[in-house]
């Protein structure tokens, strides 16, 4: 059984311990950024791969070993003043876990009018810019920010210890200035030989023109391309999983694998409604893996429902054709099969999909594939059968 009785698997929130697998190379590549002060390291890859988790998991290490870390969350931030908020937010916590008297002298350095308030979680005094600069000019927020990054790299510098900084989704940046806040960054970064930084990010075609030559991350750092965990090792780990839980899994792993893949987070919540749907039979099949995807997509059908029909009628029968994967999508075959009207406006509506996250460009019949196998599976079921065509099972 699990450490806690319960489920197996876990996908909500960073993943620590005995929930967390492989990713030992990339922790490893992390930890070495963090040990050489001034460092950096980009670090991207598509979403729901595990990126945060692994690199918590190098935080941790990098603390272990005596160092100091966090991680600055700036997918939500709508102004450069909420970056830099989250930024000091998470270095008060990590300063007053691992430094107690730091937290007085942080602030000194910063120069700033700010607030100072308990973390909730653990009751260290952490601080926050005054929140009317929200609405101050971009240059004047800038300002703020790019001290807030001083006043670490100082800090670090004054007590002679590294510290780590993680800017998890780093490409948010270009939302304050799109080219002048990238290189606003760089030039902050770029003098700081205290602070080891990590900019991790999840919009690989955003990063890919931030890292392009003349551009402004061009040369700035390492690169760590985030992929898939090896199918083998994960359906191996699932597998254990089940058995320890007292699920004999009749290597429903691989199946798993295949039919989800390659999100790491996408093929853990289906385990995790496998073991949730076989617990009380104490077996897993085949089989059951349908069943244990059919239900992940009821469970968000009122939000696929949603996206669905905030879709415009010629990109929802541009889905119906990535799904059914029966020809090219802009052959004569297809647009007339589809309604999908011209090539041209199909090429378009397939490339507004791509920008908005729901379809990748794929090896498949059609050059598409879909982000989400929620998605995809959710097109299958429910409106493939509006053109003819029924779902495909999963790969067996």
């Amino acid at each position: 059984m699990t450490s806690d009785g319960g489920n197996p698997f876990r996908i909500h929130g960073v993943v620590e311990g005995e929930y967390f697998t492989d990713r030992a190379e990339e922790i490893v590549r992390v930890l070495r950024c963090f040990r050489e002060p001034g460092s950096k390291l980009l670090v991207y890859g598509p979403r729901r791969m595990g990126k945060t988790s692994a690199l918590t998991q190098g935080i941790a290490r990098h603390e272990a070993e005596g160092g100091v870390g966090f991680l600055a969350d700036l997918s939500t931030a709508t102004t450069l003043v909420d970056v830099a908020n989250r930024l000091l937010e998470a270095a008060g916590v990590a300063l007053g876990r691992r430094w107690k008297d730091a937290i007085h002298d942080f602030v000194a350095r910063l120069g700033l009018s700010l607030t100072l308030r308990p973390d909730p979680a653990t009751g260290t005094v952490v601080p926050s810019l005054d929140l009317r600069l929200r609405g101050e000019a971009i240059e004047q927020q800038r300002t703020s920010f790019a001290q807030a990054l001083d006043a670490l790299d100082a800090l670090a510098g004054g007590r002679g210890a590294t510290l780590g900084v993680v800017l998890d989704e780093f490409q948010e940046i270009r939302r304050f200035g799109g080219d002048t806040a990238e290189w606003h960054l760089r030039g902050i970064l770029q003098h700081h030989r205290h602070v080891s930084y990590v900019l991790a990010g999840s919009q690989q075609h955003i990063i890919e023109r931030m890292v392009d030559q003349g551009a402004a991350f061009y040369g700035l750092a390492d690169h760590l391309a985030f992929g898939p965990i090896d199918p083998a090792h994960l359906s191996r780990w699932i597998d254990d999983r089940l058995g320890r839980a007292g699920v004999k899994a009749d290597g429903v792993g691989s199946r798993i694998v295949e039919a989800l893949g390659p999100r790491t987070r996408d093929i853990v919540q289906v385990a995790r409604q496998l073991h949730a749907n076989c617990a009380a039979t104490g077996r897993a099949t085949a089989e059951e893996v349908t069943r244990a995807l059919d239900d992940v997509v009821g469970e968000q059908q009122a939000l696929l429902e949603s996206l669905w029909r905030d879709l415009t009628a010629l990109q929802q029968n541009v889905l119906r054709a990535v799904a059914a994967d029966l020809d090219g999508l802009t052959t004569a075959a297809s647009l007339r099969r589809f309604g999908l009207a011209s090539s041209g406006s199909t090429a378009n509506a397939a490339g507004a999909l791509v920008g908005a996250g729901r379809l990748l460009r794929a090896p498949t019949r059609t050059g598409y594939a879909f982000d989400s196998p929620f998605l995809r599976r959710w097109v299958e079921l429910t409106t493939l059968s509006d053109v003819g065509a029924g779902p495909r099972d999963p790969p067996s």
